[in-house]
């Protein structure tokens, strides 16, 4: 695949995301696609893996969108930088943490992946998403400023 074929392929799971649409998504992922998250400790293993991850998003923020800062295509390779917003109206799922209840607030966080490309579908992804920052907006988690 040519960088501008990859490129129209993020560009396509980035729009089914946006939608919601995670039949969609599903198709632009390979059968055997294994997606490492650093929220999760073990791989995110196949299509129905994929479409279980971004439905944890979905239920946890059923009015995200996601938006494209930078990308870096090289190869069969991607890398790309992204906005995510969303208002927390909905249980959430982070790997294997137990889930937490909907908080109403709204987030805006970044984040970044890696994935490569074979045969016009994802076949590895590699995902950082900044959840310390977004666990911070939804009011989870504080950093405390260390006295002397």
């Amino acid at each position: 695949m040519s960088a501008n074929d990859i490129l129209k392929l993020h560009e396509a799971v980035i729009d089914s995301w946006n939608r919601h649409d995670t039949k969609k998504f599903a198709t632009y992922v390979d059968e055997n696609v294994v997606w490492y998250d650093i929220g999760s400790p073990e791989a995110i293993r196949g299509k129905a893996g994929a479409e279980e991850f971004l439905n944890g998003w979905i239920t946890g923020f059923p009015d995200f969108t996601m938006k494209t800062l930078n990308t870096v295509v090289a190869d069969d390779k991607i890398a790309v930088e992204l906005e995510f917003s969303g208002t927390n109206t909905g249980p959430l799922k982070v790997g294997d943490q137990p889930e937490i209840s909907a908080t109403n607030k709204k987030v805006k966080n970044r984040g970044c992946y890696f994935g490569k490309v074979k045969n016009g579908k994802f076949i590895e992804v590699r995902s950082y998403p900044d959840l310390a920052g977004m666990m911070m907006q939804l009011g989870l988690m504080e950093i405390h400023e260390a006295h002397a």
